[in-house]
C-alpha cells in the first residue's frame, strides 16, 4: 500500500489482554486524537520496516493527512475509558479514473491493547461503511513475512495477489511487500463512489463491547 503519499498495514503482535467487558465504541477520528494516533503509529516507522516511511511525521503532517482523507473515506478511531487505543482508515488506490472504486485500508492498535479484537472491530465498521460508500475492492500492503498481519487479513476475508519483491529499503535491507484483497461487492455499472463528507451521517457512533 505504498504511494506518493504513503499508505500503511496493519500491526498485529501481542500485546497485554484487556480486562472483559471494558466498554470500548468507534467514532470518526478528531483533531484531538492527532497526537494519541501519532504515538501509536510512531513505533511502526522506528522500530521495524512495517511502514516504509523513514522519518516520524510531525503533529501538523499527520492531522493534515487525517482531514484529507476524511474528505474522500472514513478514518476511524476506537476509544476505550476515554482513550484512543487504535484507529483505521481507507484510501485511494491509485489515482486514475478507472481504479475509483478500489481503496487500501490500514489499522493499527496501541501495544497494550492488541489482541483484544480491536483491529477486527475497526476493519468490520471500515468495510461496512465502505460498501455503503459504493467501494467494490479493498487493498493491503504487508512487509514480508508479516505472518501474524498475514494470518489476520487472511481470517477477514483477503486473499493473496502477488508480490512486490525488493520493493523497499529499510534498516540495511531491502524488503519484499505482499498484496491482498478482499472484494466487498460485485457491481456490473457501478455509480462514483460517494465521499465520506457527504456521505457521513450525523450519528457516527457505533457502540461496542470488547470481548
Amino acid at each position: 500500500m505504498r504511494d506518493a503519499q504513503e499508505k500503511y498495514h496493519v500491526p498485529y503482535t501481542e500485546g497485554q489482554k484487556m480486562p472483559n467487558k471494558q466498554e470500548g465504541f468507534i467514532r470518526d477520528a478528531e483533531t484531538r486524537d492527532i497526537e494519541k494516533m501519532l504515538k501509536i503509529y510512531a513505533p511502526f516507522i522506528t522500530d521495524n520496516a512495517t511502514s516504509f516511511e523513514l522519518v516520524v511525521p510531525t503533529i501538523e503532517e499527520f492531522r493534515d493527512r487525517v482531514l484529507m482523507t476524511q474528505k474522500k473515506f472514513p478514518w476511524f478511531v476506537y476509544e476505550v475509558n476515554s482513550e484512543v487505543v487504535g484507529y483505521a482508515y481507507a484510501s485511494e488506490h491509485r489515482s486514475r479514473c478507472a481504479y475509483g472504486w478500489s481503496v487500501e485500508t490500514s489499522v493499527y492498535v496501541d501495544a497494550n491493547y492488541q489482541r483484544n479484537g480491536i483491529a477486527r472491530k475497526l476493519y468490520a465498521e471500515l468495510f461496512s461503511t465502505l460498501k455503503k460508500q459504493g467501494a467494490v475492492n479493498v487493498f493491503v500492503g504487508i512487509t514480508l513475512p508479516g505472518t501474524k498481519s498475514v494470518g489476520f487479513h487472511e481470517s477477514m476475508g483477503f486473499e493473496p495477489i502477488g508480490i512486490y519483491k525488493g520493493v523497499g529499503y529499510k534498516f540495511g535491507n531491502w524488503h519484499d511487500v505482499g498484496w491482498w484483497q478482499l472484494v466487498l461487492q460485485k457491481l456490473d455499472s457501478p455509480s462514483s463512489v460517494i465521499a465520506y463528507s457527504e456521505f457521513r451521517p450525523e450519528n457516527v457512533y457505533s457502540e461496542l463491547l470488547l470481548d
